[in-house]
């Protein structure tokens, strides 16, 4: 037994201190009272007023007395019955449920520590790793029917649980089915703490057929074909003929795609390829199907849903050229190496504008014009045939992407002018070497490119550049040097207007750069740097910058009922750098009553920005989930949609998996034991007589806090409220 503070002990002498100068100063304080007190009531109410700071003094230091000594823990164990709904499957018609087989093994486990000398206690729950466990007395006559399964966790949860306790065995009852994949890694029971596995359920199963692994692009465009890859596994007695399997992908009321094929005798599995083409965008759902086995019992397994996000088309980029130069050539060659681009060229031709060599009627206002993502004029473009400039520039405003590729010798329209991140005129741009600007080497459209003035050295030469400066809000990316020794000209500058994207490039020689091929001394040189350039000002000119903001990583667009959803944000600065910030993760589905709600990411270490969630499972339907800045209602990214499936993965469980549960229990460095192979009974007892069921030694502490509670406020309350009475009763101030 010893006396311990809440305080530092080296305090202690500060409130001895503190309590001695509140003595003297009430004494004081009584000296001084009118009318004067007798010395008799000055004592008693000095008395009163320093018992009760004193009092309070007290329970800032905090005693407590303190005892411990040891105690002995008798040994436990604790049965855990599987509680998901495969357990509720019959492996034959006619036979006990698994969860009825189940509760016999638990009894039976029961029976065998009860007849122990001297008994060992056991605990009997039911829990499936995705929800608390429960004890299985609380709920004797509940049929198992939640989805999903995680075994590690169930073990670590429950072993977590019993820590402070001597236990010395922990069985799980189970069919070793499991929907997340023990996703928690193998969890070994500590402590001395036995794990023994008791598998129930037929190993073999009936004759069955189940898609076991299906792939599949989860984005594509519209027209694409979409080829789905899916491998039947076929389980049951062996064969000796042929057999025919048909499978078939349906949306709705329609087939997609059907194909039959034949498996061998020997075969237990068959590959397949289904492909179709999506005719419209969105995320599209569909199923596969494989046709069943005559009298097949299980068919759950034998269907599988897809999810498929289908967008409308490439982004769409029209290049306006006011002659067929080199230029377009080399813009050209970019589009085609950039699978999401298509690119659309309008040059002159003897009798006006021609697009793929028919003539071309320039759209008149913005609608026309955001037929495309983008518009790329080139040199002096926007003077040739009978641009609708004005409607050019209010389709900026609306969204559409601009990149004007000047010169000196071009000479833009107003309306296109005033949209630019520079400001034309004043002296030409000196000629020289182009220059990446170090401070916005990370931004997105300088992806691939190095900022050291080696890796750009030994291209020749650039002539004088347009004549521009620089908006105060505009980025300026590339430079040139400028003339006379004056600082560096803009030769690449982004800005926004209205909604619309807009750069801006001073030269139009760029195909002098693009043919320059590198020299031998330049080996490190993996891309030409002027044809990536030209790519990176094609995508962002149809795309933006989809590196800044913050973005969900890793993200799936389907998942099936009873499985967790694993998501992963990016927090990015206008770099394209990884920042730290305080996000949230909204998720809501699309009901018109659906209520958002809110999931926090935590971070991942070493990864500046990057941050894990797991959704728990959701309910079958279809859900959004954004980013939003912490305890706010405001967007910080992208929207994302995905479809959760009613696949119902408990009634594909047709069988016992052995395999899973011989690997945990080599994981766990404990005991299997099949309880549908003949003298499992003799196995358990034999298991279970090899255990320690030793009895434990535990520490055992009580902790009484003397200056604490409900007294302690009563006893302060009635010495003030004493002093007080005696004060009014004496008339005193």
């Amino acid at each position: 037994m010893n006396l311990a503070w809440a305080i530092p002990a080296a305090w202690l002498p500060l409130l001895v201190l503190i309590a001695v100068a509140a003595a003297l100063w009430v004494r004081r304080h009584y000296l001084s009272t009118e009318p004067p007190a007798p010395r008799g009531v000055r004592r008693l109410l000095a008395g009163l007023r320093t018992s009760a700071v004193v009092l309070l003094l007290a329970a800032i230091a905090g005693p407590r007395l303190q005892r411990s000594g040891d105690v002995a823990l008798p040994p436990e164990a604790v049965i855990v019955v599987e509680d998901s709904a495969s357990m509720g499957l019959r492996d034959a018609p006619g036979d006990p449920a698994r969860w009825d087989g189940a509760l016999a093994w638990a009894a039976q486990v029961e029976s065998l520590l009860a007849r122990r000398d001297p008994p060992v206690r056991a605990t009997v729950l039911r829990g499936n790793g995705l929800a608390a466990t429960r004890a299985l007395r609380d709920a004797p006559g509940e049929p198992p029917s939640a989805v999903g399964t995680d075994l590690g966790r169930l073990a670590a949860e429950t072993t977590r649980a019993w820590s402070s306790r001597n236990l010395r065995a922990l069985v799980l009852v189970t069919d070793g089915q499991e929907t997340q994949a023990a996703a928690q890694g193998p969890v070994a029971p500590t402590d001395g703490a036995l794990p023994l596995l008791i598998g129930v359920g037929d190993p073999s199963g009936p004759a069955d057929l189940e898609l076991a692994d299906v792939r599949y692009p989860e984005t594509a465009f519209v027209g694409d074909q979409v080829v789905v890859e899916a491998v039947v596994a076929v389980r049951g007695p062996p064969r000796r003929d042929d057999l025919r399997l048909r499978l078939a992908l349906v949306q709705d009321a329609d087939t997609l795609a059907a194909v039959t094929a034949v498996v061998g005798p020997g075969d237990p599995t068959l590959r397949v390829e289904l492909a179709f083409t999506p005719r419209a965008a969105g995320l599209q759902v569909a199923r596969l199907l494989v046709a069943p086995l005559v009298n097949e019992r299980y068919l759950a397994n034998n269907e599988v849903s897809l999810a498929v996000a289908v967008r409308q088309d490439r982004e769409k980029l029209l290049l306006i050229s006011g002659r067929p130069d080199w230029n377009v050539r080399v813009f050209a060659q970019a589009a085609a190496q950039e699978r999401r681009l298509t690119l659309d060229v309008v040059h002159p031709g003897e009798r006006g504008l021609r697009l793929d060599g028919a003539p071309w009627t320039p759209p008149r206002g913005a609608a026309g014009w955001l037929d495309w993502d983008g518009v790329i004029l080139l040199g002096d473009a926007a003077g040739q045939g009978d641009l609708d400039v004005e409607g050019l520039a209010a389709a900026v405003g609306d969204g559409l992407g601009l990149l004007v590729v000047d010169s000196p010798r071009t000479d833009l329209p107003a309306a296109l002018a005033g949209l630019l991140p520079v400001v034309r005129g004043g002296a030409v741009g000196g000629s020289g070497s182009l220059q990446v600007r170090r401070e916005e080497a990370g931004h997105s459209l300088l992806s691939g490119l190095s900022a050291d003035a080696a890796a750009w050295a030994w291209l020749p030469p650039l002539g004088p550049s347009a004549p521009a400066r620089a908006r105060p809000e505009a980025k300026v990316l590339l430079t040139s040097p400028g003339r006379d020794g004056a600082g560096p000209s803009p030769l690449l500058a982004i800005g926004a207007a209205g909604k619309g994207a807009v750069a801006w490039l001073g030269t139009d020689e760029l195909w002098t750069l693009a043919f320059w091929q590198p020299p031998a001394s330049a080996a490190g040189v993996t891309e030409h740097p002027v044809r990536r350039l030209a790519r990176n000002l094609l995508v962002w000119t149809a795309a933006g910058d989809e590196l800044g903001g913050v973005t969900i990583a890793g993200h799936r667009t389907l998942y099936r009922e009873g499985e967790a959803i694993r998501l992963e944000t990016q927090v990015r600065g206008l770099r394209g750098e990884g920042m730290s910030g305080a996000i949230a993760l909204e998720l809501r589905d699309t009901t018109p009553a659906g209520a958002p709600r809110s999931f926090t990411p935590t971070p991942v270490p070493g990864e500046l920005g990057r941050g894990r969630v797991t959704l728990p499972p959701q309910a079958p339907g279809r859900y959004r989930v954004r980013p939003v800045a912490a305890g706010t209602d405001s967007a910080l990214g992208p929207e994302r949609e995905f479809v959760v499936v009613s696949a119902l993965p408990e009634e594909a469980q047709v069988r016992q998996d052995r395999r899973r549960l011989r690997a945990l229990a080599a994981a766990w460095g404990g005991y299997y034991v099949d309880g549908h192979a003949p003298g499992a009974a003799r196995s358990l007892a034999g298991v279970l007589d090899a255990a320690d069921w030793s009895a434990a030694t535990g520490e055992r502490r009580s902790e009484v806090r003397l200056v604490h509670g409900w007294w302690l406020i009563a006893v302060a309350t009635l010495l003030l409220g004493a002093e007080w009475a005696v004060r009014r009763a004496r008339g005193m101030l």
